[in-house]
């Protein structure tokens, strides 16, 4: 989990170094930034349900793998070309793994860590992007290659992570159904996975679109934005700053977990809205407190729509198609970064970069609005269960998919 932020975040610092050295437009570097949730969507469409049939371990290691090459392309990227390729490559590697990786957190075998499925992995995001900015901010600031160093260190991280990773079991979970287990070996594409929840589900996957589309404005024009409207020079006092974003949602999501998802959803929803409005002030009034203030605020604001978005989603699915299910979750969310990011560096380019993140944050805002409405609605349908708290949501679901079962 943390390494598919801290690969998604590493260019971040690197995007205003590759605009001044090759000359690059803003709608050029989102373009590159793109790339990566592009071929990340590519990769949910026709592996979704890939680790159903490999097992979360090996689907993690393949993911791992490709993440690897990635960032090898952008250690020795000498062109446009490359980075694109780089970046393409990191969104397979992210296809595959960002699933199972949820639904190994979800399943695990201790109560204490299912139950906060969306804290924990809120948690390992902050220390993956927290980990890229202040690499890719002291390596562009101090380091001896610029534009290559960041993804030497990105690189190692992945060398120890396959290394954590292939000590997972390596069979599928012995509580699987036994149709699931003996599907095994004969993957095909699959359509997208979509519980019969709905509700749950859908409110969940706007959470979650809704924090990734804070990270498109964030990490794909944050740095440029720090350099030329907030007028800071130094990569390493920006990525410092744009970290404590990252630390925000560390923070907030320890207590996240002790939160209802609904609960959690709502109040993220009201700090996204607050931290795009300083964001946007920090531009017009060239203010490094305000962006000071956009990181926390932000920061806590992704956290807490991304964990209440996560456990809504994983608690509106059985066991057995948990890891699915997640994924197509996160292709909804990865396609509505893909077209902030791409909107963003467009308006960017023909107009300018204030008015790029006036309409990014409206954008943050449409969809906030969508899932604290769906959530309304799923709390005023008829027969609807009463909202859980974060701690306790997953395992209540997992008991009654069990108590079905055996009935």
């Amino acid at each position: 989990m943390a390494l598919a932020l801290w690969a998604s975040a590493a260019p971040t610092l690197v995007y205003p170094a590759y605009a001044a050295e090759w000359h690059l437009t803003t709608a050029v570097t989102t373009t590159v930034f793109a790339a990566y949730p592009v071929a990340l969507i590519g990769t949910l469409l026709l592996l979704g349900g890939f680790a159903e049939t490999v097992g979360s371990r090996n689907a993690i290691l393949a993911g791992l793998g490709f993440l690897g090459l990635g960032a090898l392309t952008f250690l020795l990227a000498p062109n446009l070309a490359l980075l694109l390729t780089g970046r393409a490559l990191m969104g397979v590697g992210v296809g595959l793994s960002l699933g199972p990786a949820t639904s190994v957190i979800a399943s695990a075998g201790r109560d204490d860590v299912r139950e906060r499925t969306g804290a924990i992995t809120a948690g390992a995001s902050s220390v993956g992007i927290i980990t890229a900015l202040l690499v890719g901010g002291a390596t562009v600031q101090f380091g001896p290659s610029p534009l290559h160093s960041a993804y030497g260190v990105l690189l190692a991280g992945i060398v120890v992570a396959v290394l954590a990773v292939w000590f997972l079991p390596r069979a599928l979970p012995r509580s699987l159904p036994g149709r699931a287990r003996t599907t095994a070996g004969r993957w095909r594409p699959r359509r997208l996975a979509v519980p019969e929840r709905r509700l749950p589900f859908l409110a969940g996957t706007f959470g979650v679109s809704a924090a990734y589309a804070l990270g498109a404005i964030f990490l794909g024009v944050g740095a440029q934005f720090a350099r030329d409207t907030v007028r800071s020079d130094d990569a390493f006092v920006n990525g410092a700053v744009l970290a404590i974003s990252a630390a925000a949602i560390g923070v907030v999501a320890l207590l996240a977990g002790r939160l209802r998802a609904t609960t959690a959803l709502r109040l993220g929803a009201l700090a996204a809205v607050a931290g795009q409005a300083l964001m946007v002030t920090a531009g017009a009034t060239h203010s490094m407190p305000f962006l000071v203030l956009y990181s926390l605020v932000g920061g806590a604001g992704y956290s807490l729509l991304f964990s209440g978005g996560v456990t809504l989603v994983t608690q509106s699915a059985p066991a057995e198609h948990r890891a699915a299910t997640t994924s197509s979750a996160y292709l909804v969310a990865y396609l509505v970064q893909a077209v902030v990011a791409l909107g963003v560096g467009a308006l960017g380019t023909a107009v300018d970069l204030q008015t790029a993140l006036v309409a990014g944050s409206a954008t943050v805002v449409a969809l906030t609005l969508a899932a604290l409405l769906t959530v309304r609605s799923r709390a005023s349908a008829p027969g609807a269960a009463p909202a859980l708290p974060t701690s306790q949501a997953t395992t209540s679901h997992d008991n009654l998919m069990k108590a079905s079962s055996s009935r």
